[in-house]
């Protein structure tokens, strides 16, 4: 095996023929030693697999339970965090929109107070306008009566 380049790890499924001579030419590759196909090399090399298979398989049960747990934990968690983060943002939601109603109400009461100044402002100039119109029909009323009058003592 040459320093320079890094050994890539060999993939092999054993208990087909082409995966012993592949770990059979690695072998020899390495150490130079030469293995059958049938040599009881494999069958240790088979039992090793299995033991660490059957190791892999008990510490995997072992950190996967914790895991779930905790995740099962994180979830309910999530949960809580949601729903009091709903709570949170309903209670905004009905502070500001009493803060608009609170506003809408001014802004209603302010226009209300304005309309009424400009009706006021109406009904007076119409009250002017309507008593200047009554005094000069009274005077030219009063005129007329007063023509009439001198007319009529003039003529009788």
């Amino acid at each position: 095996m040459s320093r320079t380049q890094p050994e890539l790890p060999l993939k092999v499924v054993l208990g087909k023929r082409s995966d012993a001579r592949a770990l059979a030419a690695k072998v020899f590759e390495r150490h130079r030693i030469t293995l059958g196909e049938d040599d009881p090399a494999f069958a240790l090399v088979t039992l090793n697999e299995l033991t660490l298979r059957k190791a892999m398989g008990e510490l995997l049960e072992q950190v996967d339970q914790p895991i779930k747990a905790g995740l099962a934990e994180f979830q309910l968690t999530m949960q809580r965090v949601e729903g009091r983060a709903g709570k949170m943002l309903a209670q905004q939601v009905r502070d500001s929109a009493g803060g608009v109603q609170r506003a809408l109400r001014e802004e209603i009461a302010s226009a209300r107070l304005g309309v009424q100044r400009i009706v006021e402002e109406i009904q007076k100039t119409h009250r002017v306008a309507t008593l200047a119109r009554w005094c000069a029909v009274g005077a030219v009323v009063t005129v007329a009566v007063f023509a009439c009058g001198f007319w009529a003592g003039r003529r009788f």
